[in-house]
């Protein structure tokens, strides 16, 4: 059966079509990783058209405002939509949303163990930005799925009317004195700065110490927030896992409290990622950039009381960052061996 002359050149038509939209599209750089001059210009016209981008982030709802507020200033074409989950929640529903085949998540934003979960499955997309040269390498992953916005510290914290300066422990050995007992707190779900102190010591000296800290019997709580709060209340007069800029806020608001570096000082880095089918990849970017920027992104970081990464952006006060070495918990370590360190930290703290 022969096809009329007028259908034969429209197939031939759209044939011929979708080769030029296939040789376009071949010849047009990935945004995500595109490093041009106009790598500026190019992400603005498509973020435009975009409107938007959709931020899962572990981020408190204060924060995020603060952060929008300015990010939409910067960008009045872009709304961003910030979705905030804790870091458990992130990983259920993006890997749920991904299973379904629904792409929703534009920015991935927590723990930086948590993102390498989802770099394993093949659910991200390495990107580039200029921002990242700037940083300490130990802040970028070296595939380029991302370069972390800020770190926490995990440190000893204490109520200064109950421990006087000079009395408070100056090294992790300190805590095992028997004036210490039933005077400890430690966070409930802390694997990863236990992880990270068993891998630094060994095993054999890890267990020791920690079957040693056990017998002091320390109160354990749920919440690094809520664990802040208590030692500030006096209720718990020392944690040797707190977050150093819960102590630091503390003391802004007048709170009784204080903190020492018990060397090795234990990191937590949070990250931003793209994610995998980004629906709004350009929108994503600029913010991306603008997260890490030391102009915008990193100063706010600082202003809301965090620690900025950014080499150039000091914590208020410095010394949440600075005078002091520090191990970043590894986050292929964390995702091979959790399970192991998991079962080991519930027979020793939580059993």
């Amino acid at each position: 059966m022969k096809l009329p002359a007028v259908r034969i050149l429209i197939v031939l038509g759209m044939g011929l079509g979708l080769i030029a939209k296939l040789a376009q599209a071949a010849s047009t750089p990935d945004a995500a990783v595109y490093r041009g001059a106009d790598r500026q210009a190019r992400l603005e016209k498509a973020a435009k058209t975009e409107g938007e981008f959709v931020w899962y982030t572990s981020v408190n709802a204060e924060d995020i405002q603060r952060i929008v507020e300015l990010f939409e200033k910067r960008y009045p074409f872009i709304k961003a939509k910030p979705v905030r989950l804790n870091s458990s929640r992130i990983a259920q529903r993006y890997t749920a949303e991904s299973q379904a085949g629904t792409f929703l998540a534009d920015l991935l934003d927590t723990n930086d163990s948590h993102i390498e979960f989802f770099r394993r499955k093949g659910m991200l997309q390495p990107y580039y930005t200029p921002q990242a040269e700037k940083f300490d390498k130990r802040f970028v992953q070296p595939q380029g799925y991302w370069v972390a916005n800020r770190v926490t510290m995990m440190v000893l914290g204490y109520n200064t009317r109950l421990i006087k300066a000079t009395d408070a422990p100056r090294r992790y050995e300190d805590l095992l004195e028997p004036k210490w007992k039933d005077q400890l707190a430690l966070e409930r779900e802390d694997t990863p700065w236990f992880m990270t102190l068993m891998e630094h010591w060994g095993e054999q000296k890890g267990k020791a110490f920690f079957q040693r800290l056990r017998a002091q019997n320390p109160k354990i709580r749920t919440g690094h927030t809520h664990l802040a709060q208590l030692i500030a209340a006096g209720e718990d007069p020392l944690s040797p896992n707190i977050h150093s800029q819960g102590m630091a806020s503390g003391q802004r608001r007048g709170a009784p409290v204080d903190w020492l570096n018990l060397e090795p000082v234990i990191a937590t880095s949070n990250v931003s990622a793209l994610a995998k089918n980004a629906p709004h990849p350009n929108a994503a970017l600029l913010f991306l950039d603008f997260i890490l920027s030391k102009e915008s992104g990193q100063r706010i970081i600082r202003e809301v009381n965090r620690i900025p990464t950014h080499p150039e952006v000091l914590p208020n006060p410095p010394r949440l960052r600075e005078g002091f070495d520090f191990i970043n918990v590894d986050p292929i370590k964390y995702n091979d061996k959790i399970d192991h360190y998991t079962k080991l930290w519930h027979e020793l703290f939580l059993q």
